[in-house]
């Protein structure tokens, strides 16, 4: 193969004849031929071979990365949009893209990075899914890359340093934070800024190049603006670069550190500073304030939860088996006890064998625990454990997510040397087999990783399901586009399943389902309160199933009425209409049919329910009427000018459902 196309044209005989001797193109599958032989001529295969074998380590890295992309994209779409999620999408569409919107917060969390792309994501297309679980997996393989590229800084290009790659890449107290996007997008941000962030923070240490500060320090803004945690970073990196960057006893690393790379800690102290201040301005509007974390005993039962049942089951692949919430959604940790006892053992020797294997091992595991304590235990006890409890908090995985890069560092800190150190030197100088039967107890431990985590993974799936949600919206969808004009909706909560009453108003189907209306949809529909008030003849409410329902009122009913006209007794201008037993005390709206007379429309009638008087305007003809009312009652009495004229007929006490009969919208099938 030394002789190109154009040598082997100037060698062809003369008295050879010319194949096309007019000037025709020759075949097309000629061409490809010759592309073919100046490929292989170009391509030297053995260099090439050579160049893959001495970037091995990196390659391998990229495929576990896309393996890990495919499994995660199929596992998103396993879920859906829910509870947060909905209650920030509601914020975008209700504001413009300001300061005040940016910073807003609501329940302790200022995240303008959250808000900026939900903001986007629903100007271009609201609750799609896929175009949002894109944003997952975008921020997923940056956090998977920056991973790769800081093991590779860490501990340079050895094979070992998979085996705390494969741990953040499939670990599986990230799954839950993973399907759950509004947590995905606060939790993935801070993995990359803590990967990146140290990534310039070594390379800082080791050339005093000032742009390795200022990236350090501008990573550390971007975990910022997407999650408040990222606050604690700064302590992170000048751990580690005091423990293993910087030789000599810790304290006086430690000092050393301080003293040597003093403009990287002011640069991150500045950061710090600035984002405290507009945290402490904007927390004037948080429903949740830090507190007291409560009796000593709930403190102790949530930190013995996160460690022992979440975080050390999740670190050695577990929990193997989920508590599913109520609305099968999202489940809870809830390891099998004799494997969440097993699971503590396994890591005590696992600690145990790096310090006795290593001598500044014990260092990794101070940090790690460091971080679990600062970052995953401390807010949630000064946030949240007095409002929801430590029991569910403790089992709780999205807490301890943002750990889980953590403790892959601090796994290579604890059992590799770090790159460029004398220790490093002299174990790439040992012969190999002198390290052979801790290379296969670590084969042996990442097998088991890998098994338990796909295991969980697939059990966590098992126990959740969001496709509720997905067939709520979907109808709601539709039926906001079929609904007829003059349609009015009684302004009902969404499902649990999609918001919990706790979000108070911003549960309403006016909240969730309105924003789904196009133009000529706003046009049709009008939305009335939950307590709907006055004439109101076809009243529809969204049904569980996302379709909108005739409307009906689940309560108490009047007493059976005789007469051939079937018409509530009166005597003279009042009435005085019973109930067969008084109604709940959860009652919130009355209804009551009527039949008015051409002369009586306009007029009004006085509805008194427990004391507390209302007036309702007539329509002539056989309409429904609707008071709202509040508490439970044996009776009610309607009186006024003209009642003679006017056949009232059933009374209902209660609260507005979904009815199983009347038209459905969009029709079901």
């Amino acid at each position: 193969m030394s002789h190109t196309g154009g040598e082997l044209e100037r060698r062809r005989p003369e008295s050879l004849p010319v194949p096309y001797p007019h000037g025709e193109r020759a075949p097309q599958r000629t061409a490809e031929i010759a592309g073919s032989l100046e490929v292989a001529e170009v391509v030297d295969w053995p260099q090439f071979a050579s160049w893959a074998r001495g970037r091995g380590v990196i390659l391998t890295g990229l495929i576990l990365i896309v393996v890990q992309l495919i499994w995660k994209s199929l596992f998103l779409a396993h879920f859906f949009f829910r509870q947060d999620d909905f209650h920030v999408f509601e914020l975008a569409i209700g504001h413009g893209f300001t300061w005040n919107y940016l910073t807003f917060v609501g329940a302790g969390h200022m995240i303008p990075g959250v808000y900026a792309i939900a903001w986007l994501l629903v100007r271009t297309s609201l609750y799609n899914w896929p175009l949002a679980s894109a944003v997952t997996v975008i921020m997923l393989a940056a956090a998977d890359l920056a991973a790769l590229r800081l093991l590779r800084t860490l501990f340079g290009g050895r094979p070992a340093i998979l085996i705390p790659l494969v741990l953040f890449l499939i670990s599986p107290i990230t799954m839950p934070d993973t399907g759950w996007w509004s947590s995905a997008v606060e939790s993935l941000p801070l993995q990359i800024a803590i990967f990146t962030a140290l990534n310039a923070q070594v390379h800082y240490a080791r050339t005093r190049r000032l742009r390795h500060a200022f990236a350090a320090a501008a990573w550390l803004l971007f975990g910022l603006v997407f999650f408040e945690k990222a606050v604690i970073l700064p302590l992170l990196l000048l751990g580690i670069t005091s423990a293993f960057l910087v030789e000599g006893s810790w304290l006086r690393s430690l000092h050393r550190s301080l003293v040597w790379y003093w403009p990287a800690w002011l640069m991150q102290v500045v950061v710090v500073g600035g984002y405290v201040a507009v945290l402490r301005v904007a927390l004037r509007t948080s429903s949740v304030q830090p507190g007291i974390p409560g009796t000593s005993a709930g403190i102790w039962s949530f930190i013995s939860e996160m460690v022992k049942d979440t975080f050390v089951p999740g670190a050695i692949g577990g929990p193997w088996q989920w508590f599913p919430s109520g609305d099968a959604e999202y489940a809870y940790s809830a390891p099998p006890v004799a494997l969440d006892w097993l699971a503590l053992i396994v890591a005590v020797a696992v600690v145990a064998g790096s310090i006795w294997s290593r001598r500044y091992a014990w260092r990794a595991w101070a940090i790690l625990a460091a971080w679990l304590a600062a970052a995953d235990i401390a807010p949630v006890m000064l946030g949240r454990i007095s409002e929801l409890g430590p029991t569910v908090l403790g089992l709780e995985t999205r807490y301890v997510a943002d750990a889980v890069p953590v403790l892959a560092i601090c796994v290579g800190l604890a059992f590799f040397p770090v790159a460029g150190n004398r220790e490093y030197i002299a174990r790439r100088q040992a012969p190999v087999s002198q390290g052979q039967p801790g290379r296969m107890a670590a084969a042996a431990a990442l097998g088991a990783f890998v098994i338990g985590s796909v295991w969980s993974v697939q059990a966590y799936q098992n126990v959740t399901t969001s496709e509720p949600d997905q067939i709520f919206i979907a109808n709601a969808r539709v039926a906001v586009q079929q609904a007829p004009n003059g349609t009015v909706v009684a302004d009902e909560s969404v499902p649990p399943a999609l918001m919990l009453g706790i979000f108070g108003a911003e549960s309403d189907a006016s909240r969730v389902v309105g924003p789904l209306e196009d133009a000529a949809a706003r046009a049709s529909i009008h939305w009335t309160a939950g307590q709907p008030s006055g004439t109101i003849d076809h009243l529809m409410v969204f049904g569980n199933d996302g379709r909108l329902h005739q409307a009906a009122v689940f309560g108490q009913s009047s007493v059976a009425m005789s007469g051939a006209r079937q018409c509530q007794a009166q005597t003279g201008d009042r009435a005085v209409v019973r109930f067969n037993k008084p109604s709940s005390p959860n009652t919130q709206v009355l209804h009551l049919a009527y039949l008015a007379p051409s002369s009586m429309g306009g007029a009004s009638l006085t509805v008194t329910y427990r004391g507390v008087t209302r007036r309702l305007v007539l329509q002539s003809g056989l309409h429904s009427g609707y008071i709202p009312v509040q508490g439970s009652a044996s009776s009610v009495t309607v009186s006024g000018p003209g009642l003679s004229g006017v056949c009232l007929g059933s009374f209902q006490a209660g609260i507005v459902v979904p009815s199983a009969q009347g038209p459905v919208i969009p029709s079901a099938f």
